[in-house]
């Protein structure tokens, strides 16, 4: 699939000659000077003053030099790697469980201990399965409680 891109440029004969040089060192286009054609689509009237910077015209046949490219981005620089994350469970005592415990007591939530509690079907902490002790820790965790 081609496509055609045609834009009416009315300009002086040097700023025509200048694109056309331009033009055919990206690839060989050829810019017409008299064929004008209407735009594909209405553009905003430009008010105020317009500056532009408009090169010496070059003569035809006159070799451009190409322009030198933008030197390569730096590699970035290397990541430490993240510490390793432990894969073994960790082993919580009753007595962590009883003082993490203590603190959601002695900030005035006693009722979400409670809740806790039953939750995981127990009325105490000292009736909770040790197998449940890591669990338990989590909830609490997401509590905010520090164990």
């Amino acid at each position: 699939m081609s496509l055609a891109v045609n834009v009416t440029i009315n300009a002086a004969p040097e700023l025509i000659n200048a694109i056309n040089l331009l033009a055919s060192s990206l690839g060989g286009i050829k810019v017409n000077g008299s064929a004008p054609m209407a735009p594909a689509m209405p553009m905003a009237p430009v008010t105020g003053n317009v500056v532009a910077a408009v090169p010496a015209p070059i003569a035809p046949g006159t070799p451009v030099a190409p322009m030198p490219l933008a030197p390569a981005p730096a590699a970035p620089a290397p990541v430490n790697p993240a510490p390793a994350v432990p894969t073994t469970t960790q082993a919580y005592t009753m007595d962590q469980l009883a003082v993490a415990a203590t603190q959601l007591v002695d900030s005035g939530r006693r009722e979400e201990l409670v809740a806790l509690l039953t939750a995981f079907g127990v009325q105490a902490l000292t009736q909770l399965p040790k197998e449940q002790y890591g669990n338990f820790a989590t909830y609490l965790r997401s509590l905010g409680v520090r164990i």
